[in-house]
């Protein structure tokens, strides 16, 4: 506290004014702490707004082993609906992010964006203890390390979010020619293509299960009566990737056009093999230029001094001699 107020002061350059500035700025933050506290906490203990919440997030009749969510969740949507209603984040970029890295929860953007408010908060606020007890600390050095707490705060769930979609998109990418191996065998033996996808989401579940509950995805949309391209349509935009994009494209054009289903997965199927053989071909034709700058950084310097340094110690003995 001590360490704060004469920061303080240093600023104010009065010390009885930074002295108030700094009692004022302890009261109000106290009074705004405890009155957010007691809003949300009454808000979550109260049986008639929890009610309504649940309702509003599609959990108003909650099935058998079908767990209720937290109180912590519940805040962090109270939270983050000061951001924006739930119908303003249903088709926003943050909804697509989310649904691309596996969030597809009503309040996946409130919670979100309740995280990437609160982190930063935290993190200033766990800062300003922390900063009395290094020594020396100046009132620059004390600024940056705030600053930086607070851009931590807020870039950490952005990139977390985005290396989860990454590695989401690269699981389902390795997955979906398994996937469309399987579903080429099962609309040849006869399988009609909902009939084909059930198959295959039940087939891949143990050793793929997202890519499996997507396809499982699929196929309650088309058992409620949405059309086939539009079930796969959605398959498309809940994944991101490109490849299904394409093969929702094919799958339409053999539907709407009467075209064998059949032979379509079977055509997209070498294709994509060949786009895997192409891509594997220009990976490994990098690798030659990635490996020069680790050459030139770490292998050459050793082998210079292997194989050059005897020679400079020899020159230095001679001319030490003469």
């Amino acid at each position: 506290m001590d360490y704060l107020l004469s920061l303080l002061n240093r600023v104010v350059g009065n010390e009885e004014l930074a002295r108030l500035l700094f009692v004022g700025a302890i009261g109000l933050s106290a009074v705004l702490a405890m009155v957010t506290l007691a809003m949300l906490v009454s808000g979550l203990r109260d049986p008639v707004q929890r009610r309504l919440t649940l309702i509003k997030r599609g959990h108003g009749s909650l099935a058998v082993g079908q767990e209720a969510p937290s109180n912590l969740q519940l805040m962090l949507e109270q939270v983050g609906q000061r951001f924006g209603s739930a119908e303003q984040g249903q088709d926003s970029a943050t909804r697509t992010l989310l649904t691309h890295a596996g969030y597809r929860s009503p309040a996946a953007v409130q919670s979100y964006w309740a995280v990437r408010l609160l982190a930063p908060l935290v993190l200033v606020g766990l800062t300003l203890l922390v900063l009395p007890l290094i020594p020396k600390l100046s009132l620059f050095i004390g600024i940056a390390l705030v600053t930086a707490a607070a851009a931590v705060g807020w870039l950490a769930p952005a990139i977390y979010v985005d290396k989860r979609k990454q590695a989401r998109m690269t699981r389902l990418l390795v997955a979906f020619p398994d996937a469309l191996d399987l579903m080429v065998v099962c609309v040849e033996s006869g399988l009609a293509l909902p009939q084909a996808i059930e198959r295959v989401a039940d087939e891949m579940a143990v050793s793929q299960p997202e890519l499996a509950v997507e396809l499982a995805l699929v196929n309650a949309e088309i058992r409620a009566g949405i059309a086939s391209t539009e079930a796969l349509k959605h398959l498309a935009e809940r994944t991101g990737l490109e490849d299904i994009r394409g093969l929702v494209s094919l799958l339409a054009q053999s539907i709407r056009f009467g075209t064998s289903v059949a032979d379509t997965l079977r055509i997209y199927a070498e294709e994509f093999r060949d786009r895997r053989t192409q891509k594997a071909e220009e990976t490994a034709a990098k690798i030659g230029t990635k490996l020069i700058f680790p050459l030139i950084l770490c292998l050459w310097p050793s082998f210079f001094l292997v194989a050059i340094g005897p020679a400079i110690i020899g020159v230095l003995k001679v001319f030490g001699k003469v």
